[in-house]
């Protein structure tokens, strides 16, 4: 089976959306599925090198096409010419890439939904604090380009089964269709909780509407821990408003702040953590579409977890079985939470162990296998 996968995103991208699209396309090849990875180039490094950077070693059966440009039209004439090949499937996740594509390729088209566009967009001005609000007529736009692309490409996948039921409520009966979360790697043993003072650790974007803030407010109720908050990039401002916050709550001499650790590294460090914390705010893309790289792979550190309590976030978890459930924006529930689990060696245990088995459902391999058997059903 060959896949021509496009990817509008420099390469490599330090972000999610990097790690998830390179991943993937490593389970497909490793599934033994020929994967032509489009992206763009965004330095020298050579192919192997940009592996690396993901901690992952070069496939046969993957090939990465890097294109020299920095605009996202240079990169759409210089992949025209891959849409002419014949493909069992082209697969994309950039919604203007789909609707392209559906027009200009005969091979089968699979889209994958990360968000309904136009609600994504009115919202991001409230999601990312240097973003402005979508016009009315770039919202209608969105909405008819998702509606032409959910009609008329072969098949869709969305990230959470709420996203799912909202484009088929919003655009009407899909083509075939199926959910399919983001991944992990999992190990083949359970790590070993660490020994001595716990930590309380974030890996992610500091972005507000992903809660860092009301859990750096969390510490100031708890006692005997600190917290490591992983994630922020220059030059975007939230590592230093958070780090603000931590002054002005005075938990700074408790809150330890690593910036950006690349992806190869980033094991090492979930290996010291204590308590892994997902604390999105409430907003209908955090509610319904969010299928968080972080919270699969503190479930595959066999770590304990307190997470906000989202129709997204249980569809994975559930409150005393896998992890602890709170209300999204409350810094108290949430600090109730972190101290339960201090103060509770045998429910810690019990929980991260449960998060762990359940971890496997989740892994890069099993997402690569729902995503092969949606493009084998359409050869019928």
């Amino acid at each position: 089976m060959k896949f021509l996968y496009l990817a509008d995103i420099r390469f490599p991208m330090e972000r999610a959306n990097g790690i998830q699209t390179i991943e993937t396309c490593h389970a497909l090849a490793r599934r033994g599925v020929d994967v032509e990875l489009a992206v763009r180039r965004s330095d020298a490094r050579s192919d192997a090198e940009c592996l690396s950077f993901f901690d992952l070693e070069p496939h046969p059966r993957l090939h990465l096409r890097r294109v020299s440009t920095r605009r996202r039209l240079g990169f759409l004439v210089r992949v025209f010419g891959l849409l002419l090949d014949e493909w069992d499937v082209v697969f994309t996740r950039d919604l203007l890439i789909a609707d392209l594509a559906r027009r200009l390729t005969r091979s089968p088209v699979i889209y994958e939904a990360h968000t309904v566009a136009a609600v994504f967009a009115e919202e991001r001005a409230a999601l990312y604090a240097d973003s402005e609000g979508a016009s009315a007529s770039k919202l209608a736009r969105l909405d008819r380009r998702e509606r032409r692309v959910c009609r008329n490409v072969s098949g869709v996948v969305a990230i959470t089964g709420a996203l799912l039921s909202s484009l088929e409520e919003r655009h009407g009966p899909l083509p075939p269709s199926r959910v399919v979360p983001d991944g992990c790697r999992v190990p083949e043993t359970m790590p070993p909780a660490p020994a001595g003072k716990p930590f309380v650790y974030y890996i992610g974007q500091l972005y507000p509407w992903k809660g860092v803030d009301i859990l750096v407010r969390a510490m100031q109720q708890v006692d005997g821990a600190e917290l490591v908050v992983v994630g922020g990039l220059p030059p975007e401002p939230d590592l230093d408003r958070v780090k603000r916050l931590a002054e002005e709550v005075a938990v700074s001499d408790r809150v330890r702040f690593r910036g950006f650790v690349p992806p190869s590294e980033l094991a090492a460090e979930r290996a010291q953590a204590s308590i892994f914390v997902i604390p999105n705010l409430d907003s209908t893309t955090a509610r319904l579409y969010t299928s968080p790289l972080k919270l699969f792979e503190a479930m595959a550190s066999g770590r304990p977890i307190v997470a906000s309590d989202l129709t997204s976030i249980r569809e994975v978890l559930t409150h005393e079985d896998n992890a602890l459930l709170v209300p999204a924006g409350d810094p108290q529930a949430l600090a109730s939470a972190i101290e339960r689990l201090l103060g509770d060696g045998v429910l810690s245990a019990r929980l991260a162990a449960r998060a762990f088995e359940d971890a496997k459902a989740y892994s890069w391999e099993a997402r690569a296998d729902k995503i092969r058997t949606l493009a084998l059903s359409l050869e019928d």
